[in-house]
């Protein structure tokens, strides 16, 4: 009887990290990139049926597809199991060292839409956390078999691939993409530094269960629709918002070449990895990170998703690393550092209800070489002598006025301005002058206090922080005139530097025009 019903199943690859970054070589992380979409694809497994000799109709069979993953659907459970077979068993041939799962289950017609589609999900992550100590799994997915430890019989001869068009990846007119990391801009006597920036969105996995308690009555025709509308939507958006950054880059360019920028061959400073729904990870010319994950989430918040009608807000990672380093230990401090943006605004939720998707934040780091495996460990570092912390960050790039309100000091802009003002060159104060304060700011604050007196560093009068119990303190820095030099700021119990990240960018930053601040 169950062989007759409609079957649920959801195709995922797993440790796409770990593949996608194996290699250093940027074209092959491409390249892997392309092929984790590839075989998540509906027009893939539209061909990979034919050459089974089985039926597979994208209308009738597709649910949705996005975010790294896609759910389908079919009649009974022969179909889906002849399925399952099929495309475990290519994919482990043309893809062997990919991790792919597959997972199927019955509909259950005494359950919501939502509420099948959400169990399936769990599922999944079910098989993921008992999969076999075999990096490979090709099993059919069905869930009445003891699937987790099966495997799919292939054959190891030649492997005719699936061959699919290539969907052109825009780059502005009159700039070629760039294949690999030193036709990004780098320079060997100003930069030898790229910077992976990964940006993820904010609390999307609770819009989609907003949109199923929403849909809860719907039909399952009338839900499956409403969900891909919903998935397609914001891989558009996020597609429109790099488009925009990259448009606004290029708009940008001489700018840039006379920053110190090496273009080469007309080549590109900016190369997607990952664009795939929230999911957004790129490399860039190490000094225009910072400012490239700033234009993009400024382009992406000012977007609206057309069938939830909600604006987004995403937080942004960015690992700043030498071409050398282990490229896959770079992506994984940029997912780090976004987290930390994330809790970041989840900071405020005692204070504003969902903080954290109320704005956006981002926090980076240079890696100077040494390979760190957490963050807190990487930030220990950066205490002063005197029980202080070095670091700022991470800052709020923009929010709705609520929470914007509430975060005085703590703003990307007032990061920008102070380093603005540093690398400003018709100001009076060497640049070894400044680099030298970032050695006194280790000292701690009385240290960093006197320094600022005794070099008479009015460039640093820092009117840029806005805490109006703070600003009269602060307008008064390095002014020379006896009064109280404050460099540190308390917060939580800790005092947190004013000066250092900006002073750390110096080296590593080229500023872009605009600014995102608030959201009405």
């Amino acid at each position: 009887m169950d062989n007759f019903m409609r079957q649920l199943m959801i195709l995922e690859v797993s440790q796409k990290q770990a593949y996608i970054f194996e290699s250093t070589k940027l074209k092959e992380n491409v390249e892997r990139s392309e092929e984790i979409c590839r075989v998540t694809d509906p027009a893939y497994f539209e061909l990979a049926a034919k050459r089974s000799d089985l039926a597979f109709d994208k209308e009738k069979n597709v649910v949705y597809s996005g975010g790294g993953h896609t759910v389908l659907e079919f009649p009974d459970r022969e179909s889906a199991e002849k399925f399952a077979y099929a495309i475990s068993s290519r994919v482990r041939r043309e893809y062997p060292e990919l991790e792919y799962f597959i997972k199927t289950m019955k509909y259950d017609e005494s359950k919501g839409a939502g509420e099948n589609l959400f169990r399936l999900s769990q599922e999944l992550e079910k098989k993921k956390s008992v999969r076999a100590a075999s990096f490979h799994q090709g099993s059919f997915g069905v869930e009445e078999k003891d699937s987790n430890l099966r495997r799919a019989k292939v054959s190891t001869g030649r492997v005719d691939k699936i061959e699919m068009p290539t969907e052109h990846e825009y780059v502005p007119e009159g700039y070629v993409m760039p294949y690999k990391l030193e036709e990004l801009g780098v320079s060997k006597d100003d930069s030898s530094f790229v910077a992976i920036v990964h940006i993820d969105g904010n609390g999307m996995g609770k819009r989609v269960e907003n949109l199923r308690t929403k849909c809860k009555d719907l039909s399952w025709e009338e839900y499956k629709k409403t969900l891909r509308s919903f998935s397609d939507a914001i891989d558009a958006d996020f597609k429109t918002a790099f488009r925009g950054m990259l448009d606004e880059i290029g708009e940008q360019i001489p700018a840039l070449v006379d920053a110190g920028l090496n273009l080469k061959n007309r080549s590109f400073p900016v190369r997607k990895l990952i664009l795939a729904g929230d999911d957004v990870c790129f490399v860039t010319e190490g000094r225009i990170g910072l400012e490239a994950a700033r234009i993009f989430i400024e382009k992406l918040s000012a977007l609206e998703n057309a069938v939830d009608h909600q604006k987004y807000t995403a937080c942004a990672g960015v690992a700043i690393v030498h071409q050398k380093y282990p490229f896959y230990k770079a992506y994984e401090l940029s997912e780090m550092l976004c987290s930390n943006a994330k809790r970041f605004l989840a900071y405020y939720d005692d204070r504003i209800k969902d903080s954290g998707t109320k704005g956006c934040a981002i926090d980076w780091h240079i890696e100077f070489g040494e390979i760190i495996d957490d963050l807190a460990e990487m930030r220990q570092k950066y205490e002063t002598e005197d029980g202080g912390t070095l670091e700022l960050r991470p800052y709020m790039l923009c929010a709705e006025p609520e929470l914007w309100k509430l975060e005085k000091v703590r703003r990307y802009r007032s990061f920008k301005k102070l380093l603005s003002m540093l690398l400003d060159k018709k100001e009076v104060y060497a640049r070894g002058k400044i680099k030298e304060l970032r050695g006194v700011l280790k000292e701690g604050e009385k240290a960093t206090e006197y320094y600022l007196q005794s070099s008479l560093m009015d460039i640093l009068n820092l009117d840029i922080f806005e805490d109006h119990k703070l600003e009269e303190q602060l307008r008064q820095i390095g002014t020379g005139s006896g009064l109280e030099r404050r460099a540190f700021l308390d917060i939580d119990g800790k005092k947190h530097s004013l000066y250092f990240d900006a002073v750390e960018m110096l080296d590593t930053f080229i500023g872009l025009i605009g600014n995102c601040e608030t959201q009405n």
